[in-house]
């Protein structure tokens, strides 16, 4: 018998997800399993079932709600928080091409201005972005929007 590593779990625990998301298992709208639940469910420890939630919300699978959990995207709900309303608005301007490859994004305190929020929320929107592979950070030049990005 062959032992399982934590990199062969992590990658299955994906997967049992991934399908689960894709085949309607969780819906879209509906709360996932908290991360003890997953953890009970694999047998593993809560950071193997972290890096298995983060490869789906790096896919865009799923999304956080901090304090709240984690969500199955549901595009026909308006976005909830300061935060995903302004990362929705971002997104829509790059996918309509307001926004095209290699323009910069406006800047945490140009968001933070325009929205009415704090540099904080600003910024959690624009890590949003991110994280779903739209943008990226460069140093010294602010958060561009990706090359390899359809549109």
């Amino acid at each position: 018998m062959t032992r399982r590593t934590a990199w062969g779990t992590y990658v299955y625990i994906t997967r049992v997800l991934r399908h689960r998301l894709t085949d309607g298992t969780y819906t879209p709208g509906a709360r996932l399993p908290s991360e003890a639940v997953l953890c009970t469910e694999f047998g593993v420890v809560r950071s193997t079932v972290r890096r298995a939630l983060s490869a789906l919300q790096t896919e865009g699978l799923i999304t956080v709600r901090p304090g709240v959990g984690r969500f199955v995207p549901d595009p026909n709900v308006p976005p909830r928080t300061r935060t995903e309303h302004i990362a929705a608005k971002l997104r829509q301007q790059i996918e309509t091409g307001q926004f095209q490859a290699g323009d910069a994004l406006p800047s945490e305190n140009q968001l933070a201005r325009r929205h009415g929020v704090s540099r904080s929320t600003a910024r959690a929107a624009l890590i949003t972005l991110e994280t779903a592979g739209l943008v990226t950070c460069v140093h010294g030049r602010g958060r561009l929007v990706r090359s390899d990005v359809p549109t």
